[in-house]
């Protein structure tokens, strides 16, 4: 299953139906849209009727991206999905990465997509873009002591105990859902590989990330390093007990 989230990416669902199609032709391709007011839902219908393998969820508010992606690791258990692929709609992730992803899952739990990696990184993005990025990566890294591109959204989960555990979790509703996730599996020793993946700089729209953003994310990564670790322990070992 690869799962998608959107809010205004109208004018990018387009291209990227065609190239999810053309890429992975047998999976299941489940849009997941926040009620975009410019019609973005609307746009996937008409790709719903065209192939039997897309589908569209539709939430009645901008819930936040984390909330997103549980409902993609929801949808995943629901549908009894072996392999979950998450990316986003703006088409700075390349559908044809994919089957790179699905490679490595061989040997992993999870496999993330990393601009740091050798191989990796960010083209034709404005250098403050850079910038943000790199300090965040920075900065998981130090307080998280995760090694991995904990901010990226391309990744494919082996559905099953560990997105469980993910969503067992009450991990955030916004952008900090992606490091929180991540870290959360490596303390309970899930296997994760990288892929080096470039991300260009999205066509069409502009970043849902706000000032805001970027102030909570920072507070929230200093007070989940603090506090994680004992609740990961609490919740996983209650998992293995049920």
């Amino acid at each position: 299953m690869i799962a998608v989230p959107t809010y205004n990416e109208r004018d990018n669902v387009n291209e990227l139906c065609n190239r999810l199609v053309k890429a992975m032709p047998s999976a299941e391709i489940v849009f997941i849209d926040d009620g975009s007011p410019d019609g973005t839902a609307q746009e996937v219908q008409r790709f719903c009727i065209l192939f039997t393998n897309i589908s569209l969820i539709v939430r009645e508010s901008k819930d936040g991206i984390g909330s997103a992606h549980k409902v993609a690791l929801e949808e995943a258990h629901r549908r009894r999905s072996d392999v979950l692929v998450t990316l986003d709609a703006d088409l700075t992730h390349n559908p044809e990465d994919i089957p790179r992803l699905l490679q490595c899952l061989d040997s992993a739990d999870v496999v993330v997509s990393s601009r740091f990696k050798s191989g990796g990184g960010l083209e034709d993005w404005p250098t403050w873009r850079k910038v943000l990025t790199s300090l965040g990566h920075f900065a998981t890294q130090l307080f998280l002591l995760v090694p991995y591109d904990s901010t990226s959204a391309l990744r494919a989960y082996r559905v099953g105990d560990f997105t469980n555990l993910i969503l067992k979790m009450g991990l955030s509703d916004s952008y900090s859902f992606f490091y929180q996730s991540l870290a959360c599996l490596v303390r309970v020793k899930a296997r994760v590989e990288e892929v080096p993946v470039v991300l260009t700089a999205r066509a069409f729209g502009s970043s849902k990330m706000k000032k805001r953003d970027i102030f909570f994310g920072v507070v929230g990564l200093v007070w989940f390093a603090i506090t994680h670790r004992s609740r990961v322990r609490r919740t996983y070992h209650k998992s293995e007990g049920n």
